[in-house]
């Protein structure tokens, strides 16, 4: 991890939005963590050095909500925004209960995830 960037991590089973979230992390000047799964970040050991969890909702396995529970049990002050395709007031809700900053709508929207980033971070 680069010295004096914050950490994002991203997690998001569909690889094309995976990327392009990372890299436009990184032309933001975050160090963005990639992970095709809630598994996959769980089981990482960069859950420490994360300053924000950036995740989608609907994913095979651990959804992000779930992903979300399980992150507030070892890290309960890491800022979590959650991305999905869906418009559901229940799933805001529920994100927003569990702790989420935010409920971001994908595609998304630089401007909302640039805005999202600095409120969370002060960046």
């Amino acid at each position: 991890m680069s010295i004096g960037k914050k950490a994002v991590a991203v997690v998001d089973d569909d690889e094309a939005v995976l990327d392009a979230t990372s890299s436009f992390l990184e032309a933001l000047g975050y160090n963005a963590l990639a992970f095709r799964s809630g598994e996959a970040f769980l089981a990482s050991d960069a859950g420490g050095d994360v300053s924000c969890l950036l995740t989608d909702v609907n994913m095979p396995g651990i959804s992000g909500l779930e992903l979300q529970d399980r992150v507030r049990q070892l890290r309960p002050t890491l800022p979590i925004i959650l991305m999905t395709a869906l418009t559901d007031d229940a799933l805001r809700r529920r994100a927003c209960a569990g702790g989420a900053r935010d409920l971001l709508r994908k595609p998304l929207a630089a401007d909302d995830l640039i805005r999202c980033l600095e409120a969370t971070l002060g960046s």
